[in-house]
């Protein structure tokens, strides 16, 4: 073998050298940039999950935030009830008993317009009890309302109707005339209880505030998809300051009314809840000494 062919056969296995060396740095540099890629999506899988985490822990946070608010709100409603429980029903008790003993005792040592007297104490005194009781037991039936609420066909005329009556006497003692101009064939869907609950306070708030010879009105407004109702009086009106006071949890306003008959603002925040719960709303229009006006919606029955 000559020279020249030598030369030829060894640049031959030095090309191949170098081949072959590249093919190992290649791959060298192929499995480097596999590894890279794989610390690179760890670390962005990562970044993602602790992300999840903090938008999960701010969630957590503003639940507690609510939940915490929620239980504060109910603490201090309990703590009002028994306020209401120690004093509004207590006292008036007191009163009817006081009386009933000083008749009991002395009976016969008063004449007969004394008699009627105190009878008409007690009359007042138990009455307005009787308001304030229902008005504790609804609300605590309102506590648990998405399972109390029962929605029917009910006719508002025939309802209203029976209300009015239920409240002839109080309105009589104030001779306080009543009228309402609904349709007879007027329907709407709503729970039963809740909506004499609402009708009841509204008129009693207005047999309240209404002086001697005063006037009540009741009328409703048809829509497509619901019924305006409106309970209108001609008596003493609400101030701008005690109308921001309304329909607050924080505040159970209540002035007394034309006779000094007691509340307690439970009334207008029950029909506050009822009538939200039936996806209404309830508003009123009121100045001092020109009367109130409440208007509330409720579904329309077609």
């Amino acid at each position: 073998m000559n020279t020249k062919k030598i030369d030829n056969l060894n640049r031959l296995k030095l090309s191949k050298k170098k081949v072959s060396g590249n093919d190992k740095s290649s791959k060298s540099s192929d499995l480097s940039y596999t590894t890279s890629n794989s610390g690179s999506f760890s670390e962005e899988h990562l970044s993602s999950q602790l992300r999840e985490m903090q938008e999960l822990n701010t969630s957590l946070e503003l639940l507690v935030e609510q939940r915490t608010s929620k239980l504060i709100e109910i603490v201090s409603t309990n703590g009002k009830f028994l306020s209401i429980i120690a004093h509004d029903l207590r006292s008036p008790f007191s009163s009817i008993i006081s009386i009933l003993e000083l008749l009991k005792m002395r009976m016969k040592e008063f004449n007969k317009d004394e008699i009627q007297e105190y009878i008409d104490i007690v009359y007042k005194s138990a009455n307005n009890t009787l308001t304030l009781l229902d008005s504790l037991l609804n609300w605590a039936l309102s506590q648990n309302k998405e399972k109390n609420f029962k929605p029917v066909k009910i006719n508002l005329f025939d309802l209203l109707k029976e209300e009015i009556e239920s409240l002839k006497t109080i309105a009589g003692q104030k001779q306080i005339t009543m009228s309402h101009s609904i349709d007879p064939g007027l329907n709407v869907v709503a729970d039963l209880q809740m909506v004499k609950t609402i009708l009841r306070n509204l008129i009693s708030n207005a047999i309240k505030y209404t002086n001697d010879n005063g006037e009540i009105t009741i009328n409703a407004l048809e829509n497509k998809r619901d019924v305006e109702v409106i309970v209108k009086d001609n008596g003493v009106g609400i101030s701008s300051e005690n109308q921001r006071k309304l329909f607050k949890i924080e505040a159970f306003h209540s002035t007394p009314g034309t006779h000094d008959e007691k509340g307690t603002g439970l009334g207008l925040l029950l029909c506050k809840e009822f009538v939200e719960l039936h996806g209404g709303n309830i508003r009123l229009e009121s100045e001092p000494d020109k009367g109130t006006r409440f208007a509330f919606t409720l579904p329309h029955y077609i």
